[in-house]
């Protein structure tokens, strides 16, 4: 498919993309929920939309990249926000599903537009005339995986890590490693302390680690407090948010947040992010806690000085059927995979967890120095480095958009580098 055609492409889906958000949203019950959710998701698919439309007008390369990286934010933003409704309970999980679905082939599609057609160029370029016998042309690598077989662990987005491989020519294999369960109220009495502090002004910071998270922490206040009371202390509290998705749902509420963490969002970029707003010695910190707990982080927030409170809101547990996690183990140790993609560091954990009941994690290891082994972003490279596992790979933006393409584009000379007689 040419440039062209995709430009022409993404402006159609995009454009009917955003009309099945509207027409989404006409029905939809007037609940504060949906109501807090429908303006930002219009927002987001009208806005794509748009940015999609001024692919085809860019006046310059610098101009379409940059109409290209709005509208895979915009995408993004779709994805979360459609995310978010389909948990509200609206009783339209099917249409959202399709919207879902039509999203991610969306962000798919945008990970590959602008890419040179290197099929096209070959049918374009003309036919030398024969010539005596010269030096060999260098081998050309190819630009997309070229069917190789990729292994990913992703739960929440494994429909489009899915589509993202195949776009780039991969063979996947999605396996989700994850399962998030939320904490049982009667087993979680921090959340209700954490509660009661927020109220009663007894918190200097609040640090959000997630979207999910902070929209389930949220939910569960107001089952004690009113929405107006809940916003008001909020708004009472420097609020820290690690990346774009804590800060979106308390937008939903009307609230901002005074510090936002950069990219790659990792615990240390909190620490270094408060480490230059101000000292926290003496301060009261609470931190909304995700999947697991952050000692590490913590304890340097405590070596600072700052009485610290952990609020868990959710924790990760295996799938209910780890069947296909044992089999996606043999089919590494048996060689059958050229790539492993970690999305999460929790999935790291999980999958050793297993090997290690299979009696596999040598031979698992072993087998990882071969492949290539892909990682999003720091905190799960960490992960990985933890089990002296290899991190052949990070993009340059922890996206899951950016991790498929440039992986797609720059495996074969990490295999070449890591197995130089391997035949690719």
């Amino acid at each position: 498919m040419t440039g062209s055609e995709q430009t022409d492409q993404l402006r159609t889906k995009t454009k009917q993309f955003a009309i099945g958000i509207l027409k989404l949203c006409g029905p939809l019950p007037k609940t504060p929920e949906t109501l807090a959710i429908q303006t930002p998701l219009v927002k987001a698919a009208t806005t794509l939309a748009a940015n999609c439309r001024a692919l085809a007008r860019a006046w310059s390369e610098d101009d379409f990249h940059r109409n290209r990286n709005l509208a895979s934010g915009d995408a993004d933003d779709c994805v979360f926000w459609l995310e978010l409704l389909a948990a509200a309970g609206t009783e339209q999980d099917q249409p959202i599903q399709a919207l879902l679905d039509e999203a991610s082939d969306i962000v798919a599609l945008l990970s590959i537009c602008g890419e040179p057609d290197n099929s096209a160029q070959t049918r374009t370029e003309p036919t030398a005339p024969a010539a005596k016998p010269s030096t060999p042309s260098p081998l050309v690598v190819p630009t997309d995986f070229h069917g190789l077989r990729v292994l990913s662990f992703e739960s929440r987005m494994g429909a489009e890590m899915a589509r993202l491989i195949q776009r780039h020519n991969g063979q996947p294999l999605v396996v989700p490693a994850l399962r998030e369960i939320p904490i049982p109220l009667q087993d979680n009495s921090a959340v209700f302390r954490f509660g009661v502090k927020l109220i009663l002004n007894q918190l200097d910071i609040l640090i959000l680690m997630t979207g999910v998270g902070t929209k389930a922490l949220l939910e569960i206040l107001q089952t004690r407090y009113p929405l107006t009371e809940i916003i008001d202390a909020l708004r009472k509290t420097i609020i820290v948010t690690r990346g774009p998705k804590p800060l979106a749902v308390l937008k939903t509420l009307g609230v901002e947040a005074n510090i936002t963490v950069p990219e790659p969002n990792t615990w240390h970029d909190v620490i270094a992010t408060l480490d230059y707003y101000r000292p926290v010695q003496g301060l009261k910190i609470a931190i909304q806690e995700y999947g697991v707990s952050k000692p590490d982080m913590i304890h340097d927030l405590q070596k600072r000085g700052a009485d610290v409170f952990s609020v868990p809101v959710y924790r990760w547990a295996l799938p209910e059927d780890t069947a296909p996690l044992h089999s996606a183990i043999t089919e590494v140790v048996k060689g059958a995979i050229d790539a492993m993609v970690i999305t999460n560091a929790a999935q790291v954990d999980h999958v050793l967890q297993l090997a290690e009941q299979d009696k596999k994690t040598e031979l698992f290891r072993e087998w990882c120095r071969k492949i290539v082994v892909a990682s999003i972003g720091p905190t799960a490279s960490e992960g990985l480095k933890h089990y002296d596992l290899p991190v052949d790979f990070e993009p340059s933006h922890p996206k899951m958009g950016v991790l498929v393409k440039e992986l797609s584009e720059q495996i074969h000379a990490i295999r070449q580098a890591k197995l130089p007689t391997q035949p690719d």
